[in-house]
């Protein structure tokens, strides 16, 4: 099986992804990461790449983005993965596009809502939008607190029977991050 995560921060994902991405190679799949961040050193062995696009994760340049999506739809057509991981805002809107376009399952984490949910200027408008359009695609939406999951539901941002609460987390050390 191979497995595509896909964020917004190459180290983030390994930081706060890095149990999930060792279980899945230790289970023999292979796992593609596409993050930002060519810099960092990647601490996992098994069958692993790394896809560093360019994005700036609070920029609301419409011709970088189209770039960005254009990046996510090549190399989910050239990887052809089973399934994608899609993290943070513009993974999840973009990739959850890229995976449909190319016809992979997907599945969408919101970690957090952040400044689009919580403002009424225009750019937060456009992204709500956005967002709502693409959560239409991913075949399961995850949310790790009821506080998102709410308001997911009430502004209609994604099918609640496509919604899953994880209430103990996503796997992540909490030994490790005291």
């Amino acid at each position: 099986m191979k497995l595509l995560f896909c964020d917004n921060s190459l180290k983030q994902l390994i930081n706060f992804r890095g149990e999930v991405i060792r279980h899945f190679l230790a289970k023999g799949c292979e796992v593609v990461l596409v993050a930002p961040g060519s810099e960092i050193e990647i601490p996992f062995t098994g069958k692993i790449r790394h896809y560093a696009p360019e994005l700036k994760r609070s920029g609301m340049n419409p011709m970088k983005d189209f770039s960005y999506f254009r990046f996510l739809s090549r190399v989910y057509k050239e990887e052809s993965p089973d399934l994608v991981f899609h993290y943070t805002i513009k993974p999840n809107i973009y990739g959850s596009l890229a995976a449909r376009l190319n016809s992979i399952k997907s599945i969408s984490v919101i970690t957090g809502l952040g400044y689009a949910f919580y403002h009424s200027d225009l750019r937060s408008i456009i992204a709500r939008t956005l967002y709502r359009f693409a959560m239409r695609f991913p075949c399961r939406i995850l949310v790790l607190n009821d506080e998102n999951r709410r308001i997911v539901i009430e502004r209609h941002i994604a099918d609640p029977d496509r919604l899953i609460l994880l209430n103990g987390g996503e796997g992540i050390d909490i030994q490790y991050f005291k």
